[in-house]
């Protein structure tokens, strides 16, 4: 009887542990793929503030316009 009932607690800590493993991993994906398109979209200026990339400006501007026009 003790020996299950210390399976059983081992099997739940098991579990457990793998899924908080699972949360911590997945939110840290998360916040580096966060931080990298943050990367990609804006740029800090000599000013220290933080504005669009020029690039990514353009083409959304670009995006719009195509939208835009009738056929």
């Amino acid at each position: 009887m003790d020996s299950s009932v210390a399976v059983i607690i081992a099997i739940a800590v098991y579990v457990l542990g793998f899924v908080l493993a699972i949360l911590i991993l997945s939110a840290v994906i998360r916040n580096a793929v966060r931080k990298g398109i943050e990367d990609v979209l804006y740029k800090k200026g000599k000013d220290g503030l933080w504005s669009a990339e020029p690039g990514i400006v353009a083409v959304a501007k670009e995006i719009a316009a195509a939208t835009r026009e009738r056929p």
